[in-house]
């Protein structure tokens, strides 16, 4: 297997490498940012087949040695629809799409948050325009994959059109909890990625101060990179981490962990990651979406600030309860959402591509 690294970042530090996780790194292409649409290409942008969808395309030098590279191989898996338009191709021949993240879906979570009118209109725009696109994909891939069976359906269900649930690497050994006092609520994800910093920036502004007032020493620990250049002032009692090496160890310490997104789409992977490590959680009901649970089950829902605040209190003053819904959630993950256990689908989609192609 041969990996092609691209997208519209500055060379990844710029270091030459000839491995990338464990596979031959075959070449990096970076993506240019493109011109101002032109008055053609805004037309074509709102009614035609337009695949300058994000504003970075490749070269044609690259796009022509793509086509070459794809011409040597038995299959080509594409991760993302970002990096599928980004090389300017309609149709990928011997081709899977691996789209975790619907983009009418994210702006669907959008306009449920939407506060006036112009944002309204601006994301039932994106939504008009992504949905016309996303049905045309399965004309332009051999295969696509989804991430759960709700985005099968709303990518029109058809017979290519696989399901691949997002998993997380099982642990070594079952993770050894260490209660903590003060107890820790923790959250884990990047704060590049705008939904993880405006729901985390809700849940300290709406839901944490209610948290305090019940339990005064409770703390806050804020996992994942970036985290530290967020400004929380004024907010007490929260650790941001940043970048944290070895999460298994942070997350032992932790009373639960939340998950409070409120805009997205696809499924979140740190709700695999809190299963597998035996970490209560308190979620919203988008934060959990595409995951097959329920609320008491295998974690806590909450989508009101009030209902989300009462959720964690539940579990910091109960924590039986939090083990008994870790216990759950852990079983779950073991029997649904392994990377291992997702051999066997991945085997079969490629099968039946390359069979194809």
């Amino acid at each position: 297997m041969r990996v092609i690294r691209a997208g519209s970042h500055k060379f990844w530090n710029g270091q030459p490498q000839k491995t990338f996780g464990g596979f031959e790194l075959l070449r990096s292409v970076a993506f240019l940012k493109t011109p101002k649409l032109s008055i053609t290409e805004k037309f074509r942008h709102e009614f035609d087949r337009f695949l300058n969808t994000n504003g970075f395309q490749a070269s044609a030098a690259e796009r022509a040695w793509l086509l070459n590279a794809i011409a040597e191989h038995d299959l080509v898996w594409i991760y993302g629809l970002t990096v599928a338009n980004g090389f300017g191709l309609w149709r990928w021949p011997n081709s899977v799409l691996d789209i975790d993240d619907i983009p009418s879906s994210f702006y669907r979570s959008e306009l449920a948050q939407a506060k006036g009118l112009g944002q309204k209109l601006r994301s039932s725009r994106q939504i008009f325009l992504w949905s016309r696109h996303e049905r045309t994909l399965p004309e332009r891939f051999d295969a696509l994959c989804v991430c759960s069976k709700p985005d099968k359906k709303i990518m029109g269900g058809a017979e290519k059109i696989f399901v691949l649930p997002n998993g997380f690497s099982p642990p070594d050994k079952e993770t050894a909890r260490q209660s903590t006092t003060p107890p820790r609520l923790g959250f884990i994800g990047t704060f590049g990625y705008a939904p993880n910093r405006d729901g985390v920036r809700w849940f300290v502004e709406n839901v944490w101060p209610l948290v305090l007032k019940k339990i005064p020493a409770a703390r806050l620990r804020l996992a994942g990179s970036a985290s530290q250049n967020e400004n929380f002032s004024g907010s007490a009692n929260i650790d941001a981490l940043g970048f944290v090496e070895d999460t298994a160890a942070e997350m032992a310490t932790w009373s639960l962990s939340i998950v409070p997104v409120l805009v997205g789409g696809g499924t979140r992977i740190k709700i695999a990651e809190a299963f597998s490590r035996k970490c209560p959680i308190v979620s919203t009901s988008l934060g959990a979406y595409g995951y097959e649970v329920a609320d008491g089950r295998e974690l806590l829902l909450a989508d009101t600030a009030l209902d989300f605040a009462a959720k964690c209190l539940r579990l910091l003053t109960n924590p039986a309860e939090g083990e008994f819904l870790a216990e759950k959630g852990w079983r779950k993950y073991n029997e649904n959402w392994t990377w291992d256990l997702q051999a066997g689908q991945i085997a079969k989609i490629v099968e039946r591509t390359a069979r194809k192609s």
